[in-house]
């Protein structure tokens, strides 16, 4: 079985990516390392117990849930709180996608690819093949983070600058699909990519 990661910067479009691949190649396996954590903060007392421990009643609702926008501010604020917060989430993470990845191979997959948005900083290593890179530019991830979730201009800076910039990721890339222009072109792109692994002549 290959194993590969997919990463990129916020907002470069990886989760339009991993539909793309789904819908070209659908005897693959994806691990998305977002929705595990969105389940996590959701539904994990454990999880929820730590993060009240460490950053306050405040950081849980009424009914006793992560209150998401107010952890967002937080740490995208303060390096030592997303690295505490990391620190939770992140060993958790790694060890649903390691099962996720062996549970692949026992069912005999041909490609197992992992979602991992901090792949290059945090050094998520899950014994892959090759490497994955959505990129666009920063003017792109600022409108699209405007657009999609109405963020200020600091909070958007301050996760894009949380990341390495998109051009160190795409030069430690094995393959790179730009996501700039229209959503055919990187429709284009996966979809070749897809033909060139599966030796399809199509």
């Amino acid at each position: 079985m290959q194993v590969m990661v997919l990463t990129g910067g916020i907002a470069c479009g990886k989760s339009t990516a991993c539909k793309l691949l789904r819908e070209f190649m659908p005897g693959l396996v994806i691990f998305d390392c977002d929705a595990a954590v969105s389940a996590l903060l959701d539904s994990d007392a454990r999880v929820a117990g730590e993060i009240r421990r460490t950053f306050g009643p405040d950081s849980l609702d009424a009914k006793g849930r992560v209150d998401r926008a107010h952890l967002r501010a937080q740490v995208f604020e303060n390096t030592q709180k997303r690295a505490r917060l990391e620190q939770i989430l992140h060993p958790l993470v790694k060890e649903e996608c390691l099962a996720s990845r062996d549970g692949a191979a026992k069912e005999g997959a041909d490609l197992f690819i992992a979602d991992v948005p901090l792949f290059f900083e945090k050094g998520f290593d899950i014994g892959q093949h090759h490497v994955l890179v959505v990129a666009t530019s920063r003017d792109m991830q600022v409108q699209r983070l405007k657009a999609r979730d109405g963020l200020d201009d600091a909070l958007i800076e301050s996760m894009i600058t949380a990341q390495l910039p998109v051009s160190d990721k795409m030069s430690r890339a094995d393959v790179v699909f730009w996501n700039e222009g229209p959503p055919e072109i990187l429709r284009r792109q996966v979809r070749r990519f897809s033909q060139a692994f599966t030796h399809d002549p199509q």
